[in-house]
């Protein structure tokens, strides 16, 4: 492994309901992106690794930035910044352009600094099996229904959505910004970024501090990553698990009605193409700039270019996109968004700006008993009953 790398395996961070699931906010990886090119020519965007086979790799944030800390405290994997940490962090960075994202600011200095959190596995062979036609043809229907302002009391021209086309011409399914057409891409890019081991058309990372570092070969072959692929091709998808009890039973179908009629399920639509119980349109939303955070894993291009207002399919994720995050097995998962900020369910809801804003607004005018009603019924879509993780915490003090 390495040079520098984050975990020492994969269910070293997918732990969370078994082997393949999602992993708390202590396994968050810490990412940047530049707003203007490094003087030392460090990767616009990139991965701050928590370990590293030896000292002189390891990569602390005052490489990324020199405003940034570099007291032993804060080097990784010592301590992982926390959320709260990059919030302080961000304050101390060069200051952006008013209103205006750092991807796309002109002339600033600035850097974001931000996290991901782990996503689950669980299903991702089903949505790697999701033609490209399934999904424009989607987003067709998405379109035209949008237009339809005041359908069933949810549809607003807000809620646009777009296909992510790559660079090469496929459509994104993988990573928090659709970044991987297909999940051998997605495998390659985590054996890579994660553990440090190279693979067929995947380096592994330069350390931030060592950029004359030669890499010493191919560390994992195309079977291997083939073999690994085929794990998480076949890991089950996440299942809805009705309660037994009558009363609870009728709570979360109530839930269920009016997680459609608010307008959820304009994006987090419950099939798509031959998948059923997916949740998720597979397309790029706005959900305003709270959620902010440019593309890590130096990969996302440059900023989008805008057409009244809107990025075209093909341009690149700007900072406010997201994808609609599938939301079988939602109540195995938290912490929820992309950097793990809501610890619930309705702390998740709550961030949801940008297109969603409306829907957000309408969750938050519902009576109480409606909303509790709503988290009902997500919290009956579960992580699939998996064999745990021989590393499960739980599972080694239970022996």
């Amino acid at each position: 492994m390495g040079p520098v790398f984050n975990a020492s395996s994969c269910v070293e961070c997918h732990s969370q309901g078994g082997a393949g699931g999602s992993g708390p906010v202590g396994q968050n990886v810490t990412v940047y992106r530049l707003a203007q090119p490094h003087a030392k020519g460090l990767p616009q965007s990139g991965v701050v690794h928590r370990k590293a086979v030896k000292p002189l790799f390891q990569e602390t944030l005052n490489l990324v930035h020199p405003s940034l800390p570099r007291e032993p405290s804060l080097r990784l994997p010592a301590r992982e910044p926390s959320l709260p940490l990059m919030a302080a962090l961000a304050d101390r960075l060069p200051p952006r352009s008013a209103g205006i994202p750092p991807a796309r600011a002109q002339g600033a200095a600035g850097v974001v600094i931000t996290q991901r959190n782990t996503p689950a596995l669980f299903g991702d062979g089903r949505i790697d099996a999701i033609s490209d036609e399934a999904i424009i043809a989607h987003q067709r229907r998405h379109s035209t229904a949008a237009r339809l302002v005041g359908l069933n009391g949810a549809r607003d021209s807000k809620v646009r959505g777009r296909v992510a086309r790559l660079g090469d011409g496929r459509i994104g399914r993988f990573g928090w910004k659709l970044e991987f057409a297909s999940l051998t891409d997605f495998v390659k890019a985590a054996c890579a970024n994660e553990l440090g081991l190279s693979n067929p058309g995947r380096p592994q990372p330069t350390p931030l501090g060592r950029p004359d570092y030669q890499p010493k070969g191919c560390d994992l072959t195309e079977e291997q990553c083939t073999l690994m692929t085929d794990f998480v091709r076949s890991l089950p998808q996440p299942i809805e698990v009705v309660p037994d009890d009558v009363s609870l039973r009728d709570g979360a179908n109530a839930g269920k009605s009016l997680f459609r009629s608010i307008g959820c399920a304009d994006c987090h639509s419950e099939s798509l193409g031959p998948v059923r119980g997916l949740y998720s349109d597979m397309l790029l939303h706005d959900l305003g700039a709270e959620l902010e955070s440019s593309a890590g894993y130096g990969v996302g291009g440059p900023a989008p270019s805008l057409h009244n207002d809107q990025p075209l399919e093909g341009d690149p994720p700007s900072p406010v996109e997201w994808r609609t995050a599938p939301l079988w097995g939602v109540a195995s998962s938290a912490p929820y968004l992309h950097d793990g900020r809501a610890s619930t369910l309705t702390q998740a809801i709550a961030a949801h700006g940008g297109e969603a804003s409306d829907v957000t607004a309408r969750f938050q005018s519902l009576a109480p008993k409606e909303q509790r009603a709503i988290i009902a019924f997500l919290e009956t879509l579960r992580a699939p009953e998996v064999d745990p993780s021989p590393t499960d915490p739980h599972t080694l003090a239970a022996r």
